[in-house]
Formats: C-alpha cells, sequence, structure tokens
C-alpha cells in the first residue's frame, strides 16, 4: 500500500515509523519532477577528464558478474554462503579488518521462519575513531517462481562498495582528505522474505543499529552511505526524500560539479531502505538510489512502468553499465572529505 509523502522537509519520527510499515519495499510514494538542464555530454567528459578518480568501473562491473554466477542469493541460502566467504576474502586482500555479525532472524514465512543471516563489516582505520559508513545490501529476494539473479539489486551496489574498499585502502588518511575511520559494510537480509511489511525487511542493518546502540557506539558512526540499484546504463539518481538533506546536498552538488548532473536529477523519491533504521536511532544517513530501472512497452505500453526490472527475471547483467559504477564511484570518493568536514 504506497503513501504520499507531503513535500518538503522531514517528517516527525513517529510518522516515519507509520510510513515505513506502509510502504512497499524500495517503492517511492511520491516524486516531485523539477525541470533539470539538458543534458551535456562534452562538458561532463571533459569533467571527468580532469577529474580523475582511481576507481576501476570495469573491476566493479566483474564483480557483479562474479556475484551472479552464484545465481539467486536470498538470505539462509547456500548461494549466499558462498557469495559471502568470496566477499570476505576479496575485502582481506585490500588489507582490511574483517569481521561477520551473524544473528538468527524471525521471519513471517511458512517456509522458512528462522533464518541465519550474518552482515560483513570491513573496516579501514583511520586517525579518528569517529566512522563513516559506506553500505549496500548483498542477498537477494527469494523468488519461488522466476530466477532472480539480481544483477542491479544488490549486485551493482555490492560491487561499487567493494571497489570503493579497494581504493580507499590504498590511500592513506593523507590522501584520503580526512581522519576518519571507515567501515564498508554488507548488509543481509535486506529484502522481504515474504512480503515489505511490518518488520519482513532490512533485518540486517536493523540488527547492526542494535548492535551498535547496544554497546553505545552509536555516537562514533557520523554518517552513513548507503548504494543500492546503482548500475542501470540509464542511471537516474533522485534525492531520496527522507535521508539527512546535508549528506543528500554534498552527494548531489559533487556529481553536479564533476560533470554527472543529468545523472543525479533535480527530483525527489521517497523509498524504505537499509538507511531507515540508522535515521531513526539519529545517525545522518543518505540513499543513493536509481528506481527507474527498465520499462517494458510490450506489456504495458511506451514508457512504464518505470521499473519494469526490479525483482524480476529481467536484472541481469546486460541491462547495466560500467559507466553507471563510475559515475557513482567517482562522486562518492570525491564527497568523503567534504562529508567528513561536515559530519557533526
Amino acid at each position: 500500500m504506497p503513501f504520499r509523502f507531503p513535500p518538503g522537509g522531514w517528517l516527525p519520527g513517529s510518522t516515519l515509523a507509520i510510513i515505513t510499515l506502509l510502504t512497499a519495499c524500495k517503492a517511492p510514494s511520491s516524486t516531485t519532477i523539477v525541470p533539470a538542464a539538458a543534458p551535456n555530454r562534452p562538458a561532463e567528459q571533459v569533467a571527468a577528464r580532469e577529474n580523475p578518480t582511481p576507481f576501476d568501473a570495469e573491476r566493479a562491473f566483474k564483480h557483479i558478474e562474479k556475484q551472479v554466477s552464484y545465481g539467486p542469493r536470498p538470505a539462509g541460502s547456500a548461494a549466499l554462503g558462498r557469495l559471502r566467504a568470496w566477499l570476505v576474502e576479496e575485502l582481506k586482500s585490500y588489507g582490511l579488518t574483517v569481521t561477520t555479525q551473524p544473528f538468527v532472524a524471525k521471519t513471517p514465512s511458512k517456509k522458512f521462519p528462522i533464518l541465519r543471516m550474518e552482515n560483513v563489516i570491513a573496516e579501514l582505520p583511520g586517525k579518528s575513531p569517529e566512522v563513516i559508513i559506506i553500505a549496500s545490501h548483498y542477498d537477494t529476494k527469494y523468488m519461488e517462481d522466476q530466477v532472480f539473479v539480481g544483477a542491479n539489486d544488490a549486485g551493482s551496489s555490492t560491487a561499487v562498495v567493494l571497489e570503493l574498499a579497494r581504493v580507499l585502502a590504498a590511500m592513506s588518511p593523507e590522501e584520503r582528505g580526512f581522519p576518519h575511520t571507515l567501515q564498508f559494510v554488507f548488509f543481509d537480509g535486506e529484502e522481504a522474505v515474504v512480503e515489505w511489511q511490518d518488520d519482513d525487511n532490512t533485518y540486517g542493518s536493523r540488527h547492526f543499529v542494535e548492535r551498535l546502540q547496544s554497546t553505545g557506539q552509536t555516537k562514533r558512526i557520523k554518517a552513513m552511505i548507503l548504494l543500492d540499484m546503482v548500475g542501470d546504463a540509464d542511471l537516474s539518481i533522485p534525492r531520496e526524500y527522507q535521508s539527512s538533506a546535508w549528506l543528500a546536498n554534498i552527494l548531489h552538488d559533487t556529481a553536479h560539479e564533476l560533470g554527472y548532473g543529468i545523472y543525479f536529477p533535480k527530483t525527489t523519491h521517497a523509498i524504505a531502505d537499509d538507511h531507515i533504521p540508522f535515521l531513526k536511532a539519529g545517525i545522518p544517513a543518505v540513499d543513493l538510489i536509481d528506481f527507474t530501472y527498465g520499462t517494458d512497452e510490450v506489456n504495458f505500453g511506451p514508457g512504464g512502468p518505470e521499473n519494469a526490472y526490479w525483482h524480476t527475471a529481467r536484472d541481469t547483467v546486460d541491462k547495466l553499465s560500467p559507466r553507471s559504477l563510475k559515475i557513482v564511484g567517482d562522486t562518492v570518493l570525491r564527497a568523503l572529505p567534504r562529508i567528513a568536514r561536515a559530519a557533526r
């Protein structure tokens, strides 16, 4: 059942809690359209040449292909366990300290009432104990009636976070431009086991935040940057309505300064995702997500719906582009020093 958010500003906590329960999984309940500047491809290309980052889009794209090779990867599955083992070893190869956070989740599913889940956390120590988190979920939704390999959801965001981890681990704190400790977090169980309502969603991020609260670590976390569905060849990442405004502003402003403004349009959408538990805990968080993933003109005519590949067997590697991964990776890398200075 969708809920329309009123335009502008933050919603009271109690209202947000109600809305979160009503909103479909990652479903934008409203979109406010503001005319954007006309595409400027030459300017974008010049900006990319003048502002290079070490983010390797081809390497990130291969990480998507690797994930898809495991097949469907729902929470609790053997395939996700194999992916997790690869993910841990890959992160360790960058010189990061890697831990896992296993937990048991109760679900409303009669087939899977209890599922063992496991978050993956890679830490890059900085001169400061204060933490900036860059995160993605790495599970795919359980689909009984189709083969869903989740190339975009969540293969693309997992791949970008992996490549960001490699690039940042190769830098000194001085090269990074900020003293903060970085955590690269991969959440299990973001997807609903049955249907996105009540607590049947965001299992991993909710557990992660609960652990922060129970161990008194919440105040260490100064910002959380969530990536989700960022590989679409036709990339478009509006501002997520519930996200911390200052974080969203920095990321979108950075993208425009890099010449990527066409991919970060002046629109807003409201998405229920893994950033919500952080926001509820008072931790600044932002969600970078493209929720206009493919159209279905055969069944629905020209133009719609705007998210035809989401949670279908058509979410495959051929719908994605290394260029989109590069745009998102560059933007996050360039924005991090500014985010660190603004974090409080």
